[in-house]
């Protein structure tokens, strides 16, 4: 049981995580959130810089998401740290600016 409610609190940190620095995550309310990018470009950009920052997250594109509704899908664990949760949206909001996400 606290597993489950240590994954729940984290969902709800990133969500308002994510949200408060400006990113897209659709009607999301699991630990598996998607971050809205647009275009195919955008988002491989946007793939490749968190990939090299140490984030690990999956880039969906076409055909999986109809055009210009490409995404990065991040998951969470409940062994997440907030000191590692804390590092993926600071590096999600620095990138997402730099690429033109945000």
């Amino acid at each position: 049981p606290e597993r489950r409610e240590r994954l729940w609190q984290i969902t709800r940190k990133m969500l308002t995580g994510f949200q408060s620095l400006g990113f897209d995550t659709c009607t999301s309310e699991t630990p598996i959130i998607p971050i809205i990018t647009g275009d195919m470009e955008k988002t491989f950009n946007f793939w490749k810089s968190l990939f090299e920052a140490g984030i690990f997250a999956n880039a969906v594109i076409p055909p999986a998401v109809p055009e210009n509704a490409c995404r990065i899908r991040t998951s969470y664990m409940a062994t997440h740290t907030d000191e590692q949760l804390d590092i993926v949206l600071e590096t999600f909001g620095r990138i997402g600016k730099q690429v033109g996400i945000l």
